[in-house]
Protein backbone atom coordinates (compact mmCIF):
# COMPACT_ATOMS: atom_id res chain seq x y z
CA UNK A 1 0.00 0.00 0.00
CA UNK A 2 3.05 2.78 1.12
CA UNK A 3 4.28 1.59 -2.26
CA UNK A 4 1.68 2.45 -4.26
CA UNK A 5 0.86 5.68 -2.27
CA UNK A 6 4.34 6.42 -3.01
CA UNK A 7 3.82 5.90 -7.09
CA UNK A 8 0.21 7.93 -7.42
CA UNK A 9 1.24 10.95 -4.76
CA UNK A 10 3.48 13.52 -7.42
CA UNK A 11 6.34 15.45 -6.66
CA UNK A 12 4.74 18.37 -8.01
CA UNK A 13 1.08 17.41 -5.14
CA UNK A 14 3.70 17.73 -2.64
CA UNK A 15 5.82 20.94 -3.95
CA UNK A 16 2.25 22.84 -3.49
CA UNK A 17 1.90 21.42 0.09
CA UNK A 18 5.48 22.18 1.08
CA UNK A 19 4.47 26.10 0.13
CA UNK A 20 1.22 25.61 1.55
CA UNK A 21 2.51 24.70 4.79
CA UNK A 22 5.42 27.29 4.65
CA UNK A 23 3.29 29.82 4.09
CA UNK A 24 -0.15 28.85 5.64
CA UNK A 25 -2.31 30.65 3.23
CA UNK A 26 -3.13 29.17 -0.36
CA UNK A 27 -3.61 32.64 -1.98
CA UNK A 28 0.22 33.48 -0.63
CA UNK A 29 0.96 29.97 -2.48
CA UNK A 30 -0.31 30.66 -5.41
CA UNK A 31 1.59 33.47 -5.93
CA UNK A 32 4.78 32.13 -5.04
CA UNK A 33 3.51 29.09 -7.72
CA UNK A 34 2.74 31.70 -10.44
CA UNK A 35 -0.93 29.61 -10.28
CA UNK A 36 -4.51 30.19 -9.45
CA UNK A 37 -5.61 29.99 -5.55
CA UNK A 38 -8.21 27.49 -6.81
CA UNK A 39 -5.55 25.32 -8.55
CA UNK A 40 -3.52 25.00 -5.06
CA UNK A 41 -6.94 24.12 -3.41
CA UNK A 42 -7.72 21.96 -5.77
CA UNK A 43 -4.19 20.25 -5.21
CA UNK A 44 -4.27 20.32 -1.63
CA UNK A 45 -8.14 18.22 -1.92
CA UNK A 46 -7.04 15.84 -4.36
CA UNK A 47 -3.79 15.31 -2.04
CA UNK A 48 -5.78 14.71 0.80
CA UNK A 49 -8.15 12.31 -0.57
CA UNK A 50 -5.08 10.39 -2.31
CA UNK A 51 -3.87 10.05 1.43
CA UNK A 52 -7.05 9.48 2.93
CA UNK A 53 -6.69 12.52 5.54
CA UNK A 54 -7.05 16.00 5.90
CA UNK A 55 -3.72 18.11 6.30
CA UNK A 56 -5.32 21.15 7.79
CA UNK A 57 -8.23 22.49 10.18
CA UNK A 58 -9.59 25.94 8.39
CA UNK A 59 -10.90 28.25 10.52
CA UNK A 60 -12.45 30.77 7.87
CA UNK A 61 -9.11 32.24 6.07
CA UNK A 62 -6.94 30.63 8.53
CA UNK A 63 -4.82 27.64 8.40
CA UNK A 64 -3.78 25.12 10.82
CA UNK A 65 -1.83 21.87 10.05
CA UNK A 66 -3.75 18.69 11.53
CA UNK A 67 -0.88 16.40 13.44
CA UNK A 68 -0.83 14.12 10.83
CA UNK A 69 -0.10 17.13 8.35
CA UNK A 70 2.65 18.12 10.62
CA UNK A 71 4.44 15.23 10.41
CA UNK A 72 3.84 15.38 6.67
CA UNK A 73 5.14 18.06 6.30
CA UNK A 74 8.53 17.60 8.31
CA UNK A 75 8.92 14.87 6.04
CA UNK A 76 8.07 16.46 3.00
CA UNK A 77 10.12 19.34 3.89
CA UNK A 78 13.74 17.54 4.72
CA UNK A 79 12.86 15.52 2.03
CA UNK A 80 13.07 18.30 -1.13
CA UNK A 81 15.98 19.98 0.67
CA UNK A 82 17.96 16.95 0.60
CA UNK A 83 16.70 16.55 -3.50
CA UNK A 84 17.17 19.95 -4.24
CA UNK A 85 21.02 19.65 -2.84
CA UNK A 86 21.62 16.51 -5.16
CA UNK A 87 20.07 18.10 -7.87
CA UNK A 88 22.09 21.24 -7.73
CA UNK A 89 25.40 19.21 -6.97
CA UNK A 90 24.66 17.00 -10.02
CA UNK A 91 24.02 20.19 -12.69
CA UNK A 92 26.83 22.07 -11.34
CA UNK A 93 29.98 22.44 -13.55
CA UNK A 94 32.58 20.02 -13.04
CA UNK A 95 35.59 22.53 -11.95
CA UNK A 96 37.28 19.54 -10.04
CA UNK A 97 38.58 16.51 -10.54
CA UNK A 98 39.56 13.66 -8.19
CA UNK A 99 41.70 10.48 -9.36
CA UNK A 100 43.06 7.53 -6.97
CA UNK A 101 46.56 6.17 -6.80
CA UNK A 102 47.64 3.20 -4.74
CA UNK A 103 50.94 2.43 -3.36
CA UNK A 104 52.45 0.36 -0.52
CA UNK A 105 52.38 2.21 2.86
CA UNK A 106 55.95 2.34 3.24
CA UNK A 107 56.48 4.27 0.10
CA UNK A 108 53.51 6.53 0.36
CA UNK A 109 54.88 8.08 3.92
CA UNK A 110 58.35 7.97 2.52
CA UNK A 111 58.46 9.08 -1.18
CA UNK A 112 55.05 9.63 -2.56
CA UNK A 113 53.41 12.09 0.21
CA UNK A 114 55.56 15.03 0.12
CA UNK A 115 55.49 14.81 -3.97
CA UNK A 116 51.17 14.43 -3.64
CA UNK A 117 51.32 17.72 -1.71
CA UNK A 118 53.27 19.69 -4.66
CA UNK A 119 51.63 17.49 -7.16
CA UNK A 120 48.61 19.29 -5.69
CA UNK A 121 50.04 23.05 -5.43
CA UNK A 122 50.83 22.80 -9.10
CA UNK A 123 46.84 21.30 -9.71
CA UNK A 124 45.05 22.48 -7.07
CA UNK A 125 41.82 21.42 -9.52
CA UNK A 126 42.68 17.85 -8.93
CA UNK A 127 42.26 16.36 -5.61
CA UNK A 128 44.30 12.22 -5.17
CA UNK A 129 42.76 9.56 -3.15
CA UNK A 130 45.54 8.09 -1.79
CA UNK A 131 45.01 3.97 -1.11
CA UNK A 132 47.66 1.92 1.13
CA UNK A 133 48.52 -1.54 1.69
CA UNK A 134 51.41 -3.67 2.13
CA UNK A 135 50.10 -7.11 0.05
CA UNK A 136 51.93 -6.99 -3.20
CA UNK A 137 49.96 -8.81 -5.32
CA UNK A 138 46.29 -6.84 -3.74
CA UNK A 139 48.01 -4.06 -4.95
CA UNK A 140 49.06 -4.93 -8.69
CA UNK A 141 45.39 -5.78 -8.73
CA UNK A 142 43.85 -2.77 -7.95
CA UNK A 143 41.13 -0.67 -9.60
CA UNK A 144 43.05 2.60 -9.14
CA UNK A 145 43.77 4.96 -11.82
CA UNK A 146 47.22 4.36 -10.90
CA UNK A 147 49.59 2.38 -8.94
CA UNK A 148 52.94 1.93 -8.01
CA UNK A 149 53.74 -1.20 -8.38
CA UNK A 150 57.36 -3.42 -6.97
CA UNK A 151 58.15 -5.04 -10.04
CA UNK A 152 61.01 -5.80 -12.47
CA UNK A 153 59.78 -3.73 -14.87
CA UNK A 154 56.47 -5.67 -16.89
CA UNK A 155 53.67 -6.48 -15.81
CA UNK A 156 50.18 -7.77 -17.99
CA UNK A 157 47.59 -5.43 -16.17
CA UNK A 158 50.23 -2.10 -15.83
CA UNK A 159 51.79 0.11 -18.18
CA UNK A 160 54.97 0.71 -16.17
CA UNK A 161 57.29 3.78 -16.12
CA UNK A 162 60.55 2.98 -13.92
CA UNK A 163 60.49 5.35 -10.90
CA UNK A 164 63.28 4.00 -8.43
CA UNK A 165 65.35 1.04 -8.29
CA UNK A 166 65.57 -1.23 -5.23
CA UNK A 167 69.30 -0.89 -3.74
CA UNK A 168 69.47 -2.11 0.12
CA UNK A 169 71.90 -1.39 1.96
CA UNK A 170 72.10 -1.30 6.17
CA UNK A 171 71.70 2.01 7.68
CA UNK A 172 71.70 3.68 11.11
CA UNK A 173 71.58 6.73 13.23
CA UNK A 174 75.47 8.83 13.79
CA UNK A 175 74.37 8.63 17.44
CA UNK A 176 73.81 5.05 17.37
CA UNK A 177 76.90 5.06 15.66
CA UNK A 178 78.71 6.92 18.20
CA UNK A 179 77.38 5.52 21.10
CA UNK A 180 78.33 2.13 19.40
CA UNK A 181 81.95 3.35 19.34
CA UNK A 182 82.12 3.71 15.65
CA UNK A 183 84.75 5.53 14.49
CA UNK A 184 86.05 4.85 11.29
CA UNK A 185 83.42 6.53 8.30
CA UNK A 186 80.27 3.78 8.10
CA UNK A 187 80.88 2.77 4.52
CA UNK A 188 84.88 1.43 5.98
CA UNK A 189 83.09 -1.79 7.30
CA UNK A 190 82.05 -4.62 6.00
CA UNK A 191 79.25 -7.17 6.95
CA UNK A 192 81.22 -8.79 10.01
CA UNK A 193 81.85 -5.43 11.90
CA UNK A 194 78.12 -5.60 11.99
CA UNK A 195 77.09 -8.27 14.09
CA UNK A 196 78.19 -7.03 16.76
CA UNK A 197 75.80 -4.29 16.70
CA UNK A 198 72.22 -3.82 17.32
CA UNK A 199 70.21 -5.57 14.81
CA UNK A 200 66.64 -4.75 13.77
CA UNK A 201 64.50 -6.60 10.94
CA UNK A 202 61.13 -6.22 9.45
CA UNK A 203 58.83 -9.05 7.95
CA UNK A 204 58.35 -10.00 4.61
CA UNK A 205 55.72 -8.14 2.63
CA UNK A 206 55.84 -10.66 -0.16
CA UNK A 207 57.81 -13.32 -2.10
CA UNK A 208 60.21 -11.23 -3.20
CA UNK A 209 61.21 -8.93 -0.35
CA UNK A 210 64.44 -8.57 1.36
CA UNK A 211 65.23 -8.58 4.76
CA UNK A 212 68.42 -7.66 6.63
CA UNK A 213 69.36 -11.34 7.23
CA UNK A 214 68.73 -11.86 3.65
CA UNK A 215 71.38 -9.38 3.14
CA UNK A 216 73.83 -11.07 5.49
CA UNK A 217 73.46 -13.91 3.48
CA UNK A 218 73.80 -12.41 0.30
CA UNK A 219 76.85 -10.74 2.19
CA UNK A 220 78.40 -14.19 3.04
CA UNK A 221 77.59 -14.94 6.69
CA UNK A 222 74.89 -17.80 7.67
CA UNK A 223 71.86 -16.03 9.01
CA UNK A 224 70.94 -18.98 11.52
CA UNK A 225 73.07 -17.23 14.24
CA UNK A 226 71.90 -14.17 14.23
CA UNK A 227 69.00 -12.77 16.05
CA UNK A 228 67.12 -9.16 15.64
CA UNK A 229 66.15 -7.53 18.55
CA UNK A 230 63.23 -6.47 17.32
CA UNK A 231 60.97 -7.65 13.72
CA UNK A 232 58.62 -5.05 13.04
CA UNK A 233 55.93 -6.50 11.01
CA UNK A 234 55.78 -2.91 9.16
CA UNK A 235 59.12 -0.88 7.51
CA UNK A 236 58.03 2.17 8.08
CA UNK A 237 58.50 1.43 12.10
CA UNK A 238 61.60 -0.19 11.66
CA UNK A 239 62.90 3.09 9.95
CA UNK A 240 61.34 5.35 13.16
CA UNK A 241 63.37 3.06 15.20
CA UNK A 242 66.62 3.63 13.31
CA UNK A 243 66.27 7.44 12.73
CA UNK A 244 65.82 7.19 17.04
CA UNK A 245 68.97 5.79 17.34
CA UNK A 246 68.06 1.99 18.08
CA UNK A 247 69.50 -0.31 16.14
CA UNK A 248 70.65 -1.13 12.37
CA UNK A 249 67.92 -1.51 9.51
CA UNK A 250 68.25 -2.92 5.93
CA UNK A 251 67.17 0.46 3.92
CA UNK A 252 66.13 1.14 0.62
CA UNK A 253 68.50 4.23 -1.08
CA UNK A 254 65.93 5.53 -2.87
CA UNK A 255 63.23 5.31 0.46
CA UNK A 256 65.40 6.81 2.34
CA UNK A 257 67.35 9.55 0.45
CA UNK A 258 65.93 12.31 2.62
CA UNK A 259 67.23 10.72 5.58
CA UNK A 260 70.53 10.34 3.80
CA UNK A 261 70.80 13.67 2.00
CA UNK A 262 69.84 14.97 5.69
CA UNK A 263 72.36 12.65 7.38
CA UNK A 264 70.10 11.52 9.79
CA UNK A 265 70.47 7.96 8.66
CA UNK A 266 73.89 7.15 6.71
CA UNK A 267 75.32 3.89 5.29
CA UNK A 268 77.36 1.31 7.22
CA UNK A 269 78.87 -0.21 4.13
CA UNK A 270 79.63 -0.11 0.85
CA UNK A 271 77.90 -3.54 0.02
CA UNK A 272 74.49 -2.42 -1.52
CA UNK A 273 72.69 -5.43 -2.82
CA UNK A 274 71.03 -4.44 -6.21
CA UNK A 275 67.78 -7.14 -6.83
CA UNK A 276 66.69 -6.27 -10.12
CA UNK A 277 63.60 -4.98 -8.45
CA UNK A 278 62.15 -1.72 -8.16
CA UNK A 279 58.96 0.58 -7.68
CA UNK A 280 57.45 1.49 -10.85
CA UNK A 281 54.49 4.03 -11.81
CA UNK A 282 51.94 1.67 -13.44
CA UNK A 283 48.72 3.53 -15.70
CA UNK A 284 46.17 0.25 -16.62
CA UNK A 285 46.72 -1.62 -19.94
CA UNK A 286 42.63 -1.95 -20.43
CA UNK A 287 41.31 1.07 -19.64
CA UNK A 288 41.46 4.71 -20.90
CA UNK A 289 43.50 7.20 -18.84
CA UNK A 290 42.30 10.70 -18.56
CA UNK A 291 44.02 13.80 -18.53
CA UNK A 292 44.32 14.41 -14.60
CA UNK A 293 45.74 10.73 -14.14
CA UNK A 294 48.28 11.56 -17.23
CA UNK A 295 49.17 14.57 -15.38
CA UNK A 296 50.05 13.29 -12.55
CA UNK A 297 51.68 10.30 -13.94
CA UNK A 298 53.98 12.92 -15.98
CA UNK A 299 55.25 14.41 -12.53
CA UNK A 300 56.01 11.67 -10.36
CA UNK A 301 58.55 10.66 -13.26
CA UNK A 302 59.87 14.01 -13.73
CA UNK A 303 60.19 13.94 -10.06
CA UNK A 304 62.63 11.08 -10.40
CA UNK A 305 64.45 13.50 -13.22
CA UNK A 306 64.64 16.15 -11.83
Amino acid sequence: MKRRLIDIVSLDALRVFDCTARLMSFSAAARELSVTQAAVSRRIKHLEDMLGFTLYTRNGRQLTLTPKGERLFLRVQASLEYLGSELDELTATQTHTTLSISASAAISHLWLGERLQRFNEKFPEISVRLTTTDNLSELAQSDSELAIVFSKGTHPDWKLSPLLSEELIPVASPGFLQRSGIKDRPANLCASDLLRLTLYDYGRSGVNSVTLLDWFEWAGIDPAGLSPRIVFSDYILAVDAAVRGDGIILGSRALLQAHLISGTLVELTDNALITGFGYYLGLPRHVTTGQSAENLASFLVDSVLS
